[in-house]
């Protein structure tokens, strides 16, 4: 007995994320963002950035 089946792949994006991008679109302080650059490199994964990102800055209205 055969039994068929339809399977659905998902085939995700790109996992690394541009480190400088990220602290251009966050607001970061031009220190932050090469300390962040030394740490991590050019590419790395949404998690280790916003693990190592300095707290973000109130944006008061």
């Amino acid at each position: 007995m055969k039994k068929d089946t339809d399977r659905q792949v998902r085939i995700s994006g790109p996992r690394d994320h541009d480190v400088a991008e990220h602290c251009q679109k966050n607001g970061m302080r031009p220190e932050d963002a090469r300390k962040m650059l030394r740490l991590l490199g050019k590419r790395a994964p949404m998690h280790e950035i916003q693990s190592n990102s300095p707290p973000r800055q109130p944006r008061f209205r």
